[in-house]
């Protein structure tokens, strides 16, 4: 009966879909972190000081990937369910502007897809041609200069799997992330629990949780733009234990329609 049970709730989550931005997602889950933001008390500065936002190794990034890797930086699970997350943000394949920041030679979208404009900003060439999602690329160092070089309103989704801990100079990024979105676009951070420890910004790591995690990156937009209408946590981490699995949290702002 106790497995019976079990098993009739798996299913009913699983057929569930959490609304989160205004976008309905057949794979997020409510949790602790997907609630890291309801309800919080901000306070009336941006929290972090420069101090956290200097990685223990401040070298140059374009040095750090002057190789290319071609490793992956997430569990096979976690991967599948941001591919599953992207499949239900992105635009139709074949429409729509995409902007992946910090890219690589994969997005982690959904095989075969592909927009009419997908711009993949990244650090290696190599890496960057051989992404098949990506119409256009541009080798950019967003820590040196996080500026886009894009019109206003030029994208209908922006993405960065797996990298914003690495972001030093977050509130000029996510400044920059609102004027290049279109009205009611949606920006999408999207991290786990791996990473390069010397290369994440201190504030990442005080302390090193979920929860706290999609708090830093909330602060980013908060304290960025007053263009964001919303923001958000999906928690799309696959089935499993922590520690079986790695997590897959993405933190969604949406922009106001005008």
């Amino acid at each position: 009966m106790r497995l019976l049970r079990a098993s009739l709730l798996l299913v009913a989550h699983s057929a569930a879909a959490l609304r989160v931005c205004g976008v309905e997602l057949t794979n997020a889950r409510p949790s602790a972190t997907s609630r890291a933001l309801d309800g919080r008390e901000w306070p009336a500065a941006f929290p972090f000081t420069e101090s956290d936002l200097t990685p223990e190794w401040a070298g140059s990034d374009g040095l750090f990937y002057l190789l290319p890797k071609f490793v992956q930086h997430a569990g096979e699970e976690c991967r599948s369910s941001l591919t599953e997350f992207y499949r239900q943000v992105l635009p139709p394949a074949g429409s729509g502007d995409v902007l992946d920041l910090c890219s690589s030679f994969t997005s982690h979208y959904p095989k075969g897809w592909r927009g009419r404009r997908m711009v993949a900003v990244g650090l290696n060439p190599l890496e960057l041609a051989l992404n098949p999602s990506k119409t256009e690329w541009r080798v950019q160092d967003l820590n040196k200069r996080p500026e886009l070089p894009f019109d206003d309103n030029s994208f209908d989704l922006i993405t960065n799997s797996l990298s914003v801990d690495y972001m030093t100079r977050p509130l000029e990024l996510f400044s920059e992330m609102a004027r290049v979105l279109k009205p009611d676009g949606l920006a999408c951070m999207a991290f786990t629990n791996r990473c390069f420890p010397t290369k994440i910004v201190p504030a990442w790591s005080r302390p090193f949780t979920d929860a706290h995690h999609a708090y830093v990156v909330g602060s980013y937009f908060r304290y960025s733009s007053d263009a964001w209408a919303e923001v958000a946590v999906a928690d799309v981490s696959p089935e499993g234990w922590v520690g079986q699995r790695d997590p897959a949290i993405v933190v969604i702002g949406r922009k106001k329609s005008s």
